[in-house]
């Protein structure tokens, strides 16, 4: 007497093919552009005041409030370390070529950039020591003296993809369909106007706000798009 094998049970979960990290770095990636985003905008509003754009006044607006400095320069530094890092996950939106090589273009220049501030606003910290160790004239010519160097030069270009690759990754989503081209509009209007307006920090904590509109919306399509694809 022969006994045939019992049939094997196969379950949903072996019938569904393993899924990589891909989606889960995709919706890391999302929520960091939103939670960089806030962070961004809390430090613009909690840096300190200055009476004008002049680097004395800058040196002793940092110098003036210690606490003060020194939570905005943390949340700057984390919020533009988060929005470099997810900028990189933004061109995973795009399926087709259109758009993917200004969407590209703009991710890169954009971590550079952004990556590029988050560092360079930890020179706070040491423009506000010397501004409450120093006494006024000496302080502005030791910034001055390091202002200078060519390499503070360079980095202090570097910090400009941080404000004009967001812009090329916005043009290459829409281009792409994934956007509407109005996200470009925010963008680039409070960039003019952050530029123009003598800095408070309540006027340019609303302009970071509204320009931080484009990327929160592209982050909630990064974390939106994952959900759709696990749900297929």
């Amino acid at each position: 007497m022969t006994t045939s094998p019992l049939p094997t049970r196969t379950t949903a979960t072996a019938e569904r093919p393993a899924r990589g990290t891909g989606p889960l770095m995709l919706t890391l990636a999302g929520g960091a552009l939103v939670a960089g985003s806030l962070l961004y905008v809390a430090g613009m509003v909690t840096s300190p005041p200055q009476d004008s754009p002049a680097a004395a006044d800058y040196i002793a607006a940092l110098g003036r409030d210690e606490g003060r400095t020194t939570l905005s320069a943390m949340l700057l530094h984390y919020g533009n370390m988060a929005l470099a890092l997810a900028w990189l996950g933004v061109p995973a939106l795009v399926r087709g070529r259109r758009g993917r090589v200004p969407t590209v273009v703009g991710a890169l220049m954009s971590a550079i950039g952004l990556v590029t501030v988050a560092g360079f606003v930890l020179y706070d910290y040491w423009t506000g020591a010397i501004g409450r160790e120093l006494d006024p004239a000496t302080a502005l010519g030791l910034y001055d003296a390091v202002g200078a160097n060519a390499g503070v030069g360079v980095v202090g270009l570097l910090t400009l993809f941080g404000l004009l690759g967001p812009i090329v990754g916005y043009a290459g989503l829409a281009r792409a369909g994934v956007t509407g081209w109005w996200l470009l509009l925010p963008a680039v209007g409070c960039l003019v106007a952050s530029a123009v307006i003598p800095f408070s920090p309540a006027v340019h904590g609303a302009l970071a706000l509204v320009g931080a509109v484009p990327t929160v919306v592209v982050g909630l399509r990064m974390i939106a798009r994952t959900r759709a694809e696990a749900a297929a």
